[in-house]
Parts: structure tokens; C-alpha cells; sequence
């Protein structure tokens, strides 16, 4: 510190009551950052009715959007200027948005936030090389781009598309961010080509950690699209780290109990000790901008970090709706809606938020064509069809399920239900998106539920096979793969107990007869015909079994039936017969048993 300035400001530190040039020096030279954060946004870019406890009671209100996202964040930019803005990939993917559009919708909003850094995650590549170099085109050119671990060959369209990492400078200081993407589940769960080459997430961060060091950043950022247990793991492994913001676990960080939300971590940020025993901070912003994730670091002259704190905020609209006598959703009184005001007044992890004219025009654009097709009614869920990839897991935030999906052991039942041929079906949890809440169910809910554009694919295998490609699925997951492989199936039970080793995590196998509609034992030497989605046929998620059997015997049969339209038609069926949707009798679930892994 310049002498001369040291003594004026000691002279005013003096004056305010501070008695030590230590208590000055320390007060210089400590730099405040905040950092707001989004992952997982999947095609949400409008608002959404969403439903929390208020007080105990179930309140209906539209929550997210771009245009929320974007007053939140120019207002926060306002109260904290020497910030950063970071979304941590799966951008889109999710919503006929997508189906339709292919990625322009997701462009024209993203590109209204001015994000510092954008790293990718593995949905990005679902539709290839080239449909992914098309909508990073679209992107506006002071949009970082980043993932060190993903890098193209030369000959590839996707060559020079992103940088390992982005040097960003905030109030004279330099901040390093690394993009790092999950390499398992890229690889196994969608669809980069073999020109993409992926390296260790680990071993990458830390290699350029050490350069960014060299160039005399000492204050680092992983913007990683990993999942929230590995961002943990990771900064146990790391010198030089400080802080990671991560996504692809959709993770609900902070306490939320106030609102009836199940929290994957209550703790925001998540505090960490590096293998070097510095702090690291870890966060997450659940997922579909449903939220912003906010938090303020401290750090010392060294770039080390002191301290972390802060509270993600669900961003909300102001329109309220519970259920009357009839349990139909109303709006509410006005004196309710005043309550419900207070009520979120004095919440720190809820906000009302309007939404941005201007984002909105853009939005509207698209909604426009969508809105059509979505708005038709199909029929209706009788109750809550949860939707827990793993049993027992948090992943809808509402329902934990002992025997995991509701929803998708009817979406295996739909597809069985189209393939005229099929014994069974087997469908991996990942390709089911969201649990189906009671009440109506409208076109837009199916394709939601189901986005992606798969068909039915049927396969002739042996009990052995079928055997064997489920526990390829819980092998994938054992191995770092993605939760969603874990296997739901219809006419074929089970039970599983994670803790057996490779092989023998499955047991207990059972096939019901179409025509008989009897349960046996499966047997094991017997060819049966097993359809699925043309996703998994090709041995993705893990479920390697579904390719080696179609290379030995030749190709299965594509039937070239949109997976979404055979829930859709399972749904009108109930519907002609004046039935609702309901859970599958527990006869009929294909989950016998669940033992998951002990920790």
C-alpha cells in the first residue's frame, strides 16, 4: 500500500474507530465476489405452475422463466456489481421447445442473459456434432463458452467452438473458471461423436488449475456439469481450487422445508476442504430456472477463500391458486393472497419476481406455436404419479418412493401396451423426466413427461440377456454412470440389492404372460421379445446388452412409434373407458425388492 495513502486511511480508520494499520490492511485487501448461477434449465424457458406448502397449505403459483430469470439478475447486478453470472450446461432438452424449435427457442433465450461463462453439459450433444455446432452459432459471441475435457479433433465441426477456460476480470482482480463436463455419461448417454475426445474430469481440473496459477490467477472457478456428490468428491482431490459451480444432479442446496421442498444438501454453499486443506465452496441451482442461485465470497490477499454464504431464491409470480371444496385449483381470496404475500415477504429463499416485457416477446414468439398443441386434454391422472429414479431418492422433490417410479413403470406399461409383440418392456428411468401430478393431463404434459425423439425398438433375447442388460444399467450406475439408467419395466419383476457384486445385483426375475396375464420365473434359455426406446436399443445408458445382442443376431425392429405418443395413447384409452391414470397394482410394479448402496 502506497504510504501516503496508508496514512489518510489510517487517519479515517482511526476516526471510525478502528485502532491497528493490520485491521486497515486487512479491510484493503480483502475482495468481495458474488456469483449467481443457473444448470439444468432443459427447455423451461417459460414460467410454470409449481406447487409449495404455505403454512401447511398446498398454494399453486407460476414460478421461472427467462423473463423471471432475467429481471432477478439485472436486479442483482444492480445491488452487487462486482459479480459473475454462470450457467453449468443442459441448457435444453426437456420441452416440445426443443422437439420443435431444435435448439432455436433455447438460443433466443439464453442469449438475453449476459453470461460470463457457459459450460456444456452431456445433453448437448443428444442430437450430435452438428446439430450442437448449430445452436453454439446462435449464440451471441460474448457468451464464454468452456469445457477443458471435451476436445474435438481438427477435422471436426465442433473444433474451436469452446475454450478450456475463460479469464474474467472483476474490479482489477483476475477470476480463472474451467468448464469441466461428465465424461461417463456424455459418452454413454447421448450421442458425440468418436471425433470428440474426453479426459479424466479430475486430472483435467487440476492440469489447468496449475496453468491458470502460472499465469498468476489465483482465484479459480470449476463450472462443472457433473453432478452434485462428484463436485464434492472433486474438491477433496484439488490444489488451487476455490470454488465449484456444478448441475446434471438437478440438486435443491439450502433448506427449503418452509415450502414443503425435500433439499438434496441444506447446506448453501457446501464447505469443503481441498486436498491442499483449503476452503472450497460447492453450490448448485436445482434445475429449469426455477431458481437463482446466489452467494458472496470472501477472499484474502492470497486468493484463498475466507468465507461463503448465501441463499438460492425461487423466483415466483404473484397469481395464487389452492384447491376448493370441489378440488378444483382457484384462485384465492384477496385476504389469502395477502397472507401468501407476507408469508413469502418474510422468506428468504422465495421472491416475487415480474416478468421482463422485452424477454417475454422473445419467449412469446415460440410459445405461441407450442401452446396449440400442448393445450389439449388427453385425460387425467386419479393421484400423484411420483418420480424417483433410484428408489427412494429426492430427484421430483416431493415423492420418496421404496420401490422407486410410479410414472415410469406406466410409461414401461404404454409401450408394451403399443408393441402388439413385446413380452415385456424395459425403459430406463433417465428417459422419464418428471413425476405427472393429479388432475388433468394435456398433450404438453406427455411430451414433457417424454422428450425426447425416440421410438419403440423391440428386441428378441434370451432370459439370460434380459438378465444380463439389467444389470449392465445398475452397473453403469455403480460405475459413475447416470442415475437414470437405473431399469423400470413392465411385465418383468425384480428384485435388486445394489450391494452384490457385479452381476448378481438382480434376482428374483419374473415375466407375466400376455394372454394369461400369470406370473412365472423367467426363463433363462427361452427368447422373448423385450421393447424399449431406440435410445437404450443402442446400448445407451449403460445398457450395453441391448447392442451386443442385436450384433450377434441382426438389428431389432424399429416400429417408428413416437415413445411420448404411446403415453399419449395410454392416457386416451383410460380416458374412452372413463378411467384415470393410476398407479400400476403392486403386482404389476416391476421393482420386487430395493437394497441400495450402503454407505
Amino acid at each position: 500500500m502506497n504510504q501516503k495513502y496508508k496514512q489518510i486511511v489510517l487517519s479515517v480508520a482511526l476516526a471510525c474507530g478502528l485502532t491497528t494499520l493490520n485491521a486497515i490492511d486487512k479491510k484493503v485487501e480483502d475482495f468481495k465476489l458474488s456469483i449467481f448461477h443457473l444448470n439444468d434449465i432443459h427447455s423451461h424457458i417459460t414460467s410454470e405452475s409449481m406447487s409449495f406448502k404455505i403454512d401447511g397449505v398446498k398454494t399453486y403459483m407460476p414460478v421461472g422463466g427467462y423473463a423471471r430469470v432475467y429481471n432477478k439478475l439485472n436486479a442483482l447486478k444492480k445491488e452487487k456489481p462486482n459479480s459473475l453470472i454462470l450457467n453449468a450446461g443442459d441448457t435444453f432438452q426437456g420441452t416440445l421447445f426443443y422437439s420443435l424449435f431444435k435448439g432455436k427457442a433455447d438460443a433466443a433465450a439464453l442469449n438475453l442473459i449476459p453470461w460470463d461463462a457457459y459450460a456444456l453439459g452431456n445433453h448437448e450433444f443428444d442430437d450430435g456434432d452438428e446439430a450442437l455446432a448449430k445452436f453454439l452459432d446462435l449464440l451471441n459471441d460474448d457468451i464464454s463458452i468452456i469445457a477443458a475435457n471435451v476436445n474435438p479433433l481438427k477435422n471436426n465441426i465442433l473444433y474451436n467452438k469452446w475454450s478450456p477456460y475463460v479469464i474474467k476480470e472483476v474490479n482489477g482482480e483476475k477470476i480463472g473458471i474451467i468448464g469441466i463436463d461428465i465424461v461417463g455419461k456424455t459418452v454413454k448417454s447421448s450421442n458425440p461423436s468418436k471425433e470428440i475426445i474426453f479426459t479424466n474430469e479430475t486430472k483435467t481440473a487440476q492440469k489447468y488449475i496449475n496453468e491458470l496459477e502460472k499465469l498468476g490467477v489465483n482465484k479459480i472457478i470449476l463450472l462443472t456439469h457433473q453432478g452434485f456428490d462428484k463436485d464434492v468428491s472433486m474438491a477433496k482431490e484439488l490444489t488451487g481450487v476455490d470454488i465449484i459451480v456444478g448441475g446434471d444432479s438437478h440438486s435443491l442446496l439450502g433448506d427449503f422445508s418452509n415450502l414443503g421442498l425435500k433439499s438434496t444438501e441444506a447446506e448453501y454453499p457446501k464447505k469443503v476442504l481441498s486436498k491442499d486443506n483449503k476452503q472450497v465452496c460447492v453450490v448448485q441451482a436445482w434445475e429449469y430456472a426455477h431458481l437463482v442461485g446466489d452467494f458472496d465470497i470472501n477472499f484474502n490477499k492470497k486468493g484463498e477463500v475466507k468465507s461463503c454464504s448465501g441463499t438460492p431464491v425461487i423466483l415466483a409470480g404473484d397469481t395464487f391458486k389452492q384447491k376448493n371444496s370441489d378440488g378444483k385449483k382457484v384462485l384465492v381470496s384477496s385476504s389469502e393472497k395477502t397472507r401468501i404475500l407476507k408469508f413469502i415477504k418474510k422468506s428468504n429463499n422465495i421472491e416475487i419476481i415480474n416478468e421482463n416485457e422485452k424477454a417475454l416477446k422473445i419467449v412469446k414468439s415460440f410459445q405461441d406455436k407450442v401452446d396449440v398443441k400442448k393445450a389439449a386434454i388427453i385425460g387425467s391422472a386419479g393421484e400423484e404419479l411420483g418420480h424417483n429414479r433410484i428408489p427412494g431418492d429426492t430427484y421430483d422433490t416431493i415423492n420418496t418412493l421404496a420401490l422407486g417410479s410410479d410414472i415410469a413403470s406406466i410409461v414401461a406399461k404404454s409401450f408394451y401396451d403399443l408393441s402388439n409383440l413385446a413380452d415385456a418392456c424395459i425403459q430406463n428411468a433417465g428417459g422419464v423426466r418428471t413425476p405427472i401430478h393429479k388432475g388433468e393431463i394435456n398433450m404438453g404434459d406427455a411430451y414433457t413427461l417424454l422428450p425426447f425423439s425416440n421410438t419403440l425398438f423391440e428386441i428378441q433375447m434370451t432370459g439370460t440377456e434380459i438378465k444380463q442388460v439389467l444389470e449392465d444399467a445398475i452397473t453403469n450406475i455403480k460405475t459413475g454412470g447416470s442415475t437414470g439408467s437405473f431399469p423400470y419395466a413392465y411385465a418383468l419383476k425384480y428384485d435388486v440389492n445394489m450391494n452384490k457384486g457385479d452381476n448378481n445385483t438382480i434376482s428374483n426375475l419374473e415375466i407375466k404372460n400376455r394372454k394369461t396375464q400369470k406370473w412365472s420365473n423367467l426363463d433363462m434359455k427361452k427368447m422373448y421379445t423385450i421393447v424399449t426406446n431406440s435410445y437404450t436399443a443402442r446400448g445407451k445408458d449403460g445398457y450395453l446388452t441391448f447392442k451386443s445382442v442385436q450384433d450377434k443376431r441382426g438389428l431389432g425392429v424399429n416400429t417408428y412409434l413416437d415413445y411420448a405418443l404411446s403415453f399419449v395413447k395410454y392416457v386416451e384409452h383410460k380416458k374412452a373407458n372413463s378411467e384415470e391414470v393410476m398407479k400400476l397394482p403392486e403386482s404389476d410394479h416391476s421393482i420386487k425388492s430395493f437394497i441400495g448402496i450402503k454407505k
